[in-house]
């Protein structure tokens, strides 16, 4: 996920930085058409919004495009619930384009900007500060809230309604350790790896480059999360109380411990590519942590070398064989819940079709199925997720293939995923949730702060 850092203006705007970007352009006109026929679709219910998207897309092209490629997997589903309405709808099209965080901004806004009538419909996002920035600032992405959603009672309105989110994806502490080893390193508390001793066994990437990264570091600087670190630091469990918290007294009185802790966390951190391979070098050498998206370890693949079994959630511990019956087993926080967003592009030609798509994809089971199966993925609304909380129970053959069954016996215990609410809640995960409009106040003030520490390693 690298980071855009171009800034993209109209002709009728100065130079200048991106915060400019909402007075630069004006809104008035675009997408006025799209925004009223959308506020229509949030009073309609399911049943009444696929038949109007039905009428309207028939045999014709949907394009959508995303961040993540599993939105492809609905695609069919999708298809075959419009056909009952349509039969032309079972010969619809709807595009499967994927790209990384700065090019789907890109995309997206090149395409707004210059009044193009027949690109994109929707998108599926993610980076809160890009999202704020160039899609909410400037007010030209459009928020439809599926009625369902609305409605139901298991979701957060005020967390995830705008803009719209269809899920959390989560980055967690993890360990990996070897059966052999004497001296298993556990990490319950956040500021153990502060700690000198771990200096280069930090597995995760550079936040310059990786907007998650970024995003979550930003987060900690609110004073509810300060508020955590101050906490966890004064707590029995922190290994690292020699690191002297006064010395970031001028970032504010709260504010010290967020950047405290960002420094040792810089310090001790070793920069990778991508998750996929910050997972592969956490599992390459013993003692090892990692701050990596949970839902990689999954797809990580059984040798004589290398196995889940090794692999701690520091959050879980090293016994957890219930997610419905899991226990914190860290001070400060467990992970960060980095978002999917669901928009509507101004200037669509189908913008029931699109709110359906949204709809079906966020608030039908069917539709959530493209990650339901993803420990770590939790829908915005909870009631369509799958069941993980045994998801590392089964058998392991001799050729170690797995095969998952909850009545079996606990093979990894790191793949028993609680719920989304377990990890949200003080007492469970106390997880790190991102907030876009907070992440744009303080993005520069962190920037600069990491630039140096980084320059500094």
């Amino acid at each position: 996920m690298k980071k855009f850092t171009g800034i993209l203006l109209s002709t009728a705007c100065v130079l200048g930085t991106i915060g400019m970007l909402a007075s630069c352009n004006s809104t008035k006109g675009i997408g006025e058409e799209t925004r009223k026929i959308v506020a229509e679709c949030e009073k309609m219910n399911r049943n009444d919004l696929f038949k109007a998207a039905a009428e309207e897309i028939g045999d014709g092209t949907l394009k959508f495009i995303g961040t993540s490629s599993r939105f492809k997997n609905a695609i069919d589903a999708f298809k075959a619930e419009l056909a009952k309405y349509n039969p032309k709808c079972a010969n619809m099209t709807i595009t499967k384009d994927s790209t990384v965080d700065g090019q789907i901004y890109t995309k997206l806004l090149t395409e707004i900007e210059s009044g193009v009538t027949n690109g994109y419909d929707g998108a599926l996002v993610q980076d809160g500060y890009q999202l704020q920035m160039k899609g909410i600032n400037t007010g030209y992405f459009v928020n439809y809230i599926p009625k369902e959603w609305a409605e139901a009672n298991d979701t957060n309105k005020e967390l995830n309604g705008n803009p719209f989110s269809l899920q959390y994806n989560m980055k967690t502490w993890m360990t990996h350790n070897l059966p052999s080893s004497s001296n298993k390193v556990v990490i319950d508390n956040v500021w153990d790896i502060t700690a000198d001793t771990y200096k280069g066994k930090i597995q995760t990437m550079d936040p310059r480059n990786e907007n998650v990264n970024m995003d979550w570091l930003i987060m900690l600087t609110q004073d509810k999360w300060c508020d955590v670190l101050k906490e966890a630091y004064e707590d029995s469990t922190n290994d690292n109380k020699a690191l002297k918290v006064e010395s970031y007294a001028k970032y504010g009185e709260k504010q010290k411990y967020a950047y405290a802790f960002m420094d040792g966390y810089i310090k001790n951190a070793v920069f990778n590519g991508d998750d996929g391979a910050a997972r592969d070098n956490l599992v390459k050498a013993n003692g090892s942590i990692g701050w990596i998206v949970y839902s990689k370890i999954a797809s990580l693949s059984e040798t004589d070398a290398v196995s889940k079994k090794n692999i701690t959630i520091a959050a879980l511990g090293d016994e957890n064989s219930d997610g419905t019956t899991a226990t914190s087993h860290i001070k400060g926080f467990g992970g960060f819940m980095y978002k999917h967003y669901l928009q509507v592009m101004p200037y669509t030609k189908h913008p029931y079709t699109t709110c359906a798509f949204i709809n079906f994809l966020s608030t039908t089971s069917t539709g959530y199925a493209a990650w339901g199966k993803d420990i770590g993925d939790y829908p915005s609304m909870p009631s369509i997720n799958v069941d993980r909380t045994k998801f590392g129970h089964g058998t392991l053959s001799e050729d170690k293939k797995f095969t998952q069954n909850n009545g079996e016996a606990n093979v990894f215990p790191c793949l028993n995923d609680p719920a989304s609410s377990w990890w949200e809640s003080k007492d469970g995960g106390n997880v790190v949730i991102e907030d876009p409009a907070y992440i744009v106040t303080q993005y520069g003030k962190v920037m600069e702060f990491l630039n140096d520490a980084i320059a500094k390693k």
